[in-house]
């Protein structure tokens, strides 16, 4: 999951290639979240999904690596509930 999200977080930033990785990268996340167990898309961690949605959208604050931050963030959720 962590190479999916940098491979978006580094295609962000280009102006008309952003339009087309961050739906391919959000929906790569989703599959690879639902294979791994950590699914970004639960109840649970919707709310921070949708904010990193909608980070990318914005011009400025796209170059901030949000997708690498909620995988980072759901992984660690993921293990804290296993454990």
């Amino acid at each position: 999951m962590y190479i999916i999200a940098l491979i978006g977080d580094l295609l962000g930033p280009i102006p008309f290639v952003n339009w087309i990785s961050t739906p391919i990268t959000i929906i790569a996340l989703g599959i690879a979240g639902s294979h791994t167990g950590v699914s970004l898309y639960s109840s649970k961690r919707i709310a921070g999904t949708l904010a990193m949605m909608v980070a990318e959208v914005l011009p400025f604050v796209k170059i901030v690596p949000t997708f690498l931050i909620r995988v980072y963030f759901a992984k660690k959720d993921t293990q804290e509930s296993e454990a």
